[in-house]
């Protein structure tokens, strides 16, 4: 592991490429110390913190500190298109990485001070470093809020730093953890007298004037608007009023097996079915205890046979929280999945239908890259992301839980418009938030339109693997329930902004401030500038406001960036933003604001 309990190795240059693995407890330490401030609410409310972090830290876990670079976190962290991106002209990942340091200092400046070991962001720099603040002769000193800002007023020399990270790591190491305060503060009054373009400072300042109030209350959700619970009669089969079935062999479709090449034969428990599909033993039943089995066997010929429910025809779902809670078969080359398909995919086919998956699950296996039974995944597919490439996120399952175990688990989506967030057993466990921002570059977000719901345990696939002799059989997929919930009225909260200088080509760094009368969670942002000869971004475009009724971002004005016909330069003259702060039940209130573009001195 790159680092030990020795503060010596912590000063040595970080090398590239991968890293010894020998102090395995010194790199599990930095896994855990990584969750803990990954959950802290200080970091975990803000997405753009959580995929900073989360990406210096794994590239630094795999010893690639050199891709460790102002471009790389803003194209592949903070979703910043490669073919525009401008770190001259945006300073997204510098903001962000202010914010962040200023966010770690103050969870070790309280209840993380007791953190055997602290991640540290250097001043510079954006390679972090995990050290040990009580090891007997350990002297680090933490950088305060006033600190941070004053060393970090030019941007410029910031950037050229960043860019060159790996060589200027040591000397970085060596001045941070030998203690010398005094020389940053020195360095900052050097630092703080050079022109910046940009006031993000003086706006973070500001807005700590206002006091961050405390939310004790939740959603109000109400009952089910549609469910099926599952009560019936043993080896009855599905409501048909609720369930239709997709029927046929792997070898339809061309012999790509569902598209995945699969190997099973999806069977149906009324109605014509494909040869090997046996009647007397139906793929799809409910147990008479409440529950919906979906089994996947093998019969006499040695062919797989499953099933996969639908309720395209019968019903289509526009928002709302939609879950299942069920039980999911382990074993090589199983591939259960609860999932949603867009409605209109006759029509325009996939990806360009849309479709999502709530969960799914493949054994981890020595020939693929399966997740194992103590994690699930959750993933969206669309146009130019799906398959292997669409944006996913696992969740490891506390305490040693499995998918398998003795107790039922609940996979759940909140699905409002322009944002997805996927949860496990609780709608407060949110463990994935996706928006339009977050797709990668030439994506769009199809997700704005009717879906219906899917369920099926797949046997075999590129993915999973084909089954073997240690594969269950008959391998059973347990549904408990399938309930879905119209999302109550959430009132939007409040936007401030104020209107900052702004020179023409140059940016300029602000603060926007979310202000809400009562509980309104996850809360997606945007903004536009008129005429569009100026642009807009924010920091994160998802606010969290699930424990409080204020909340910041940040957010920067460009008059000088790259779209897709090219460079644009706004020239001087009067331009107005407009910033949309929308909850998930469409709820969405606006601020417009004036603001000047000057002349280049």
């Amino acid at each position: 592991m790159p680092l030990d309990a020795s503060i010596e190795k912590l000063e040595k240059p970080a090398e590239s490429g991968p890293r010894p693995h020998g102090a395995s407890v010194a790199f599990r330490e930095e896994r855990e110390e990584l969750e803990r401030i990954l959950n802290d609410p200080e970091i975990s409310r803000s997405q753009s913190l959580v995929r900073f972090l989360s990406f210096i830290c794994n590239k630094y876990f795999d010893g690639q500190t050199d891709d460790i670079r102002e471009y790389t976190i803003a194209v592949e962290a903070l979703g910043r298109k490669e073919s525009s991106f401008d770190s001259h002209i945006d300073p997204i990942v510098r903001v962000t990485a202010r914010s962040l340091r200023k966010k770690l200092w103050k969870i070790y400046s309280t209840d993380g001070g007791s953190h055997a070991l602290q991640i540290v962001l250097p001043l510079g720099h954006y390679v972090p470093q995990f050290v040990r603040p009580n090891a007997p002769g350990a002297h680090v000193a933490l950088p305060d809020e006033a600190t941070i800002d004053a060393s970090e007023a030019d941007e410029e020399a910031e950037t050229e730093q960043s860019a060159n990270s790996a060589g200027a790591q040591p000397k970085a190491r060596a001045g941070f953890l030998a203690g010398h305060r005094r020389l940053l503060l020195e360095s900052a009054l050097v630092l703080f007298v050079v022109p910046v373009i940009f006031l993000a400072g003086y706006f973070f300042g500001r807005n700590r004037e206002h006091a961050v109030q405390p939310v004790a209350q939740s959603f109000r959700w109400g009952d089910p608007v549609w469910s099926d619970e599952f009560n019936g009669a043993a080896g009855q089969a599905p409501d048909p009023t609720h369930w239709t079935y997709d029927t046929g062999s792997h070898n339809e479709f061309g012999n790509q097996g569902w598209g995945d090449h699969e190997v099973e034969t999806y069977c149906a428990p009324v109605g014509a079915n494909p040869h090997g599909c046996d009647p007397r033993r139906p793929n799809a039943f409910l147990d008479g205890s409440g529950h919906l089995v979906l089994r996947a066997e093998r019969n006499a010929d040695g062919d797989w046979t499953s099933a996969r429910l639908t309720t395209r025809g019968l019903k289509d779902f526009e928002y709302g929280r939609i879950e299942a809670r069920m039980k999911l078969p382990v074993g090589t080359g199983l591939w259960p999945s609860f999932w949603m398909l867009g409605s209109n995919f006759l029509t325009t086919g996939w990806p360009a239908s849309g479709s999502f998956t709530i969960v799914e699950n493949v054994a981890l296996t020595q020939r693929t890259n399966g997740i194992g039974p103590t994690r699930i995944r959750a993933t969206l597919h669309g146009p130019r992301y799906y398959g292997g490439n669409g944006p996913w996120r696992d969740f490891q399952f506390p305490n040693g839980a499995r998918v398998d175990d003795g107790n039922f688990h609940t996979y759940g989506i909140i699905w409002s418009p322009g944002m997805m967030q996927f949860y496990v057993d609780d709608p407060a466990n949110i463990f994935f938030v996706q928006n339009a921002s977050d797709l990668p570059e030439g994506g769009q977000w199809v997700f704005d339109h009717p879906f219906f719901l899917v369920m099926n345990l797949a046997v075999g696939g590129d993915w999973p693997g084909n089954p073997d002799a240690t594969t269950p059989n008959p391998a059973e997929m347990l549904v408990d329930y399938v309930r879905v919930y119209r999302i109550p009225p959430v009132p939007a909260p409040a936007v401030q902004w104020q209107p900052v200088d702004v020179k023409a080509g140059a940016s300029v760094a602000s603060v926007i401030t979310l202000r809400a009368r009562e509980y309104a969670g996850r809360v997606h942002l945007g903004c536009s500038i008129e005429p569009a000869a100026a642009a807009c971004s924010l920091a994160s475009s998802v606010v969290d406001l699930s424990d409080t009724l204020s909340q910041d971002d940040s957010l920067t004005v460009s008059t000088d960036f790259f779209s897709d016909k090219g460079r644009v330069i706004a020239p001087p003259g009067r331009y107005k933003m407009t910033i949309t702060a929308t909850t998930i039940s469409g709820d969405h209130s606006q601020l417009t604001v004036p603001f000047e573009v000057r002349a280049a001195e």
